[in-house]
């Protein structure tokens, strides 16, 4: 059995496992540990013997937003004395990650071999200062997570000493959250002009229309005025869970030559269907729903060992995350008012990975390992925003494995540097809409640059009974 995530960055895995992890994820054509539930079913017929292996993997982001700044607002909070827009810098909040993961693999026969593994191929958790006097980023998000955690029992089946297949079911379970501060009016004026309209269209002790004749669209924008009026400037948290979802893992394994092994792994969508809470101020106001759906993986990789104290394998990860073109969250308010959307628009792309690793047998006790991989940002600027901060990223790795018999004890250090910090300068709606007055209608354009970096390490102890 193995558990693993980490958050972080978009909301891939650094790395399930130190060996693998060590190697830069390039593993589906070695992937010789119980791991292999992941990174590819087929290789647990390399096991010759029950394995178990547990660890833990540690994650320390350090990022940081600088020159954000709003244009196109009077709100004097934005402004500085001159009466220009007034550059803020956002250090992160980030917790510290610790990651648990263990896992188990044995051999049934001298052709089919069984792995269990709880896992999370999918995880991400932001958190910035929550003071809207030095973080203006609240209203966009200032704490988020989306998580899957799931467990998967596999089955891998030897065909012949070059071909091997693997088949894994995942049971899963997602969770996701965040707060926000909303921001619907630059001043006061505005502020109590809304509180008039909705005054004159509904009744405040019933919330329904004065005069039941009144236009539809008169009455829809007077109730989106007083929701904004409810939510302005109130802590709203979302806490949404899908309790039960599936998807399946497949790998093939193929041994072409002495030396060089090909191996291919499909990881299938999830479907999910969330629901919850909204609260205000620590208050359950609002039942929520959301369909967001976790994206469909294929990795390829080719391994080539030249002799049995070295070897490389390179791999492509492809990723569908253009299956959610919206995010959209439907709240059902508990005092009987009418349901309404909270909507976001993401048009993520589509992404490749490329992943490299290599392993040297230094001597019968150490192997020495390193890796590298590139890891595009699927966001693009026009829908960036601070609940799903991300950037091109590049990971360097290096680990070594200690062997002492039927014990390993396999290590990595691992540093993940944004290739370039992530400069919007108005592109991103998600961002603009954020600081946007409903009434003044003012078309306000949000600058920031983001940047920094994250730490990782990892151990993994194996037993191999």
């Amino acid at each position: 059995m193995a558990v693993s995530t980490a958050y972080g960055g978009c909301v891939d895995t650094f790395g399930i496992g130190a060996k693998a992890t060590s190697m830069g994820g390039a593993f589906s054509a070695y992937a010789d540990d119980p791991f292999a539930v992941y990174y590819n079913p087929a290789g647990l017929t390399q096991i010759k013997r029950p394995t178990l292996a547990f660890g833990a993997h540690i994650i320390e982001p350090d990022l940081e937003v600088k020159g954000f700044h709003i244009k196109g607002t009077q709100d004097p909070r934005f402004l500085d004395e001159q009466g220009n827009p007034k550059n803020f810098k956002v250090d992160d909040e980030f917790p510290t990650l610790v990651v648990p993961h263990l896992g188990f693999a044995m051999p049934l026969t001298d052709r089919i071999s069984m792995g269990i593994a709880a896992y999370a191929p999918w995880g991400l958790e932001v958190e910035w200062p929550g003071n809207p006097d030095k973080n203006p980023g609240v209203h966009s998000s200032y704490h988020s997570y989306y998580k899957r955690l799931a467990v998967t029992p596999t089955i891998a089946y030897k065909l012949n000493d070059q071909l091997s297949l693997g088949f894994g079911i995942s049971i899963g379970q997602s969770k996701a959250g965040g707060k926000k501060i909303p921001y619907y009016f630059s001043s006061d004026v505005t502020q109590n002009q809304a509180s008039a309209i909705v005054n004159a269209v509904l009744d405040p002790t019933t919330g329904q229309p004065r005069d039941p004749d009144t236009d539809p669209a008169v009455i829809a924008n007077a109730r989106a005025l007083g929701r904004a009026l409810e939510m302005h400037g109130q802590e709203m948290e979302l806490e949404i869970s899908d309790d039960l979802n599936y998807s399946f893992n497949l790998g093939v394994m193929y041994r072409a030559t002495e030396t060089i092994t090909l191996g291919l792994t499909y990881r299938s969508e999830t479907s999910t269907d969330f629901d919850g809470d909204l609260k205000r101020n620590g208050v359950k106001i609002a039942k929520a729903t959301m369909k967001y759906n976790h994206p469909q993986q294929v990795q390829a990789g080719i391994r080539y060992a030249p002799h049995d104290r070295f070897s490389i394998e390179f791999d492509l990860v492809w990723t569908e995350w253009s299956i959610n073109k919206n995010q959209r969250e439907d709240i059902f308010p508990i005092d009987g008012s009418p349901s309404f959307p909270l909507e976001y628009e993401r048009n993520w792309d589509n992404t490749r990975q490329i992943r490299f690793g290599a392993e040297y047998v230094l001597s019968e006790m150490i192997t020495l390992r390193g890796g590298y991989f590139y890891d595009p940002s699927p966001i693009p600027d026009d829908t960036l925003d601070l609940m799903w901060p991300d950037g091109d990223k590049k990971t360097y790795s290096i680990g070594a494995g200690f062997n002492f018999g039927s014990f390993t004890l396999d290590t990595v250090l691992q540093l993940t540097a944004v290739e370039q910090d992530r400069i919007v300068g108005g592109e991103s709606n998600n961002f603009n809409k954020s600081y946007k007055d409903v009434i003044a209608g003012n078309d306000p354009i949000v600058s920031a640059k983001a940047g920094g970096h994250l730490l990782g390490a990892g151990v993994t102890l194996s037993y191999r009974f």
